[in-house]
């Protein structure tokens, strides 16, 4: 039987905060129109095998400390690959996030596991913040880690998956070495005064397998969430790669 939380604010279930306990676990979120189901069979899809392409572009005008990001990038994944795994997932739970739009966030497998998922509810107000959230990107021998972070203020479903992108895309622009900076400095009627902004601009271009979400982290008091990605460095292809 699928325990369906009415309205989560402060507490989720553990599968959803830490999906790295619960590898079988599918998630997928309704968004636009859109069901969970769909996004549960597309993400799944892309997330394990996926190319990466587009153009980054950063500003930063040092003068008021501001960066402004301007980005067009795309995921290109096996529309073939949907269609395999369409209708097949198995639904274990289920949980609403905005009552006024009805969205939810569901679990999903490839099978029925052999027992019932049995996972506990948890009040995110017990849960220390992680220490992985006061970084953006750092790796080990097997492994790039990549934390994504969007506030919670709008609808929450949004948020959560512009935060896992945001993560993803941690990875891939601190990887990337096609970097052209162009400075634009204003200079006034007054020759003694002048501002400078700085422009970044970042091509992406890679194959990914085996995309990983290991934690998810709702910073209630700033209203932020924060999403753990991790990528086998082995899965992570680029031409604009450093050897």
């Amino acid at each position: 039987m699928l325990a369906t939380q009415v309205f989560a604010i402060d507490r989720y279930p553990e599968w959803f905060l830490f999906p790295e306990k619960y590898p079988q676990i599918i998630t997928g979120y309704s968004y636009s129109g859109n069901t969970a189901e769909f996004d549960a069979e597309n993400m799944y899809c892309a997330y394990r095998s996926c190319v990466v392409y587009g153009t980054l572009e950063i500003y930063n005008d040092p003068d008021r400390n501001d960066w402004l990001k301007n980005s067009e990038y795309y995921y290109y994944f096996s529309p073939d690959s949907v269609e395999k795994i369409h209708g097949h997932l198995v639904k274990l739970d289920s949980f609403q996030t905005e009552i006024i739009t009805g969205d939810y966030v569901d679990a999903f497998a490839l099978s029925a596991p052999d027992s019932s998922l049995n996972s506990p509810w948890i009040n995110v107000n017990d849960l220390p913040k992680p220490e992985w959230t006061d970084q953006t990107f750092w790796q080990d021998q097997t492994y790039y880690y990549g934390v994504g972070m969007y506030t919670s203020a709008g609808n929450e479903n949004d948020a959560w998956k512009t935060a896992e992108e945001q993560g993803i895309f941690s990875i891939l622009t601190n990887l990337a070495v096609g970097v052209f900076k162009l400075r634009l400095v204003d200079r006034e009627l007054d020759e003694s005064k002048s501002s400078m902004m700085e422009i970044s601009f970042l091509n992406l271009r890679y194959f990914l397998n085996n995309i990983q979400i290991l934690q998810r982290y709702p910073d209630i008091e700033n209203q932020v969430f924060y999403v753990l990605v991790r990528i086998r460095k082995e899965d992570v292809h680029s031409p604009m790669l450093e050897n």
